[in-house]
């Protein structure tokens, strides 16, 4: 960067000293001769401007589009980091579901599914069972009209209606106003109706 500097200061005073130099030096004929052949020059002096222009317009096209790259990969890396931090309190909220599956004192400390009912282990199972369609449907491993397929499928076990039809107003308040299990928490309710439907 200083031997940039330098050069263009360098360029700079020779530009400036070098006319000073031939007005001083040189009589009228000659400063003639030499206007001449700067006229003559003209035309190259455009032409590099021109190049110079083109150039630097060039430059500032490629670094917008790198710039336009860099914050598309950036955007991705903290979609991918966000999708990383889901799937981790995810596996967190299955290995505590799994814990109180096999251990009835640790399951008494979740609330209750409905008012006069106790959690049970297959409550717990159903709940992973839920968690797991979710997911799948979230990373992209399965579509809408397969979760809904799942779904109905889920819906004919008894016990997977009993879990749900308890269960049911407690996932809508919690999954109120949040947008992707809002719309999950929506499509387990349409097939629960559709497999209870006469």
């Amino acid at each position: 960067m200083g031997l940039a500097v330098a050069a263009g200061l360098v360029l700079v005073l020779a530009c400036v000293l070098v006319p000073l130099f031939l007005l001083l030096r040189l009589d009228h004929d000659e400063l003639s001769r030499w206007s001449d052949i700067g006229q003559a020059l003209g035309p190259v002096a455009v032409f590099f401007s021109g190049v110079a222009f083109i150039g630097i317009t060039a430059a500032l096209l490629m670094q917008g589009r790198e710039l336009r790259n860099q914050r598309e990969e950036l955007t991705i890396a903290r979609e991918e980091q966000q999708r990383s931090s889901e799937l981790a309190m995810r596996e967190l909220h299955t290995d505590l579901i799994k814990m109180a599956i096999d251990d009835p004192e640790l399951r008494s400390v979740w609330p209750a599914p409905a008012p006069g009912h106790e959690t049970s282990r297959k409550d717990h199972y159903c709940n992973l069972i839920l968690n797991l369609q979710k997911v799948a449907y979230e990373t992209h491993t399965i579509d809408l009209p397969e979760l809904r397929g799942a779904l109905r499928f889920l819906m004919t076990s008894p016990d997977m209606r009993a879990f749900w039809s308890r269960t049911r107003s407690a996932h809508v308040t919690i999954t109120e106003s949040d947008g992707p299990e809002e719309v999950f928490t929506a499509e387990v309710d349409a097939a629960y109706a559709a497999t209870i439907a006469p």
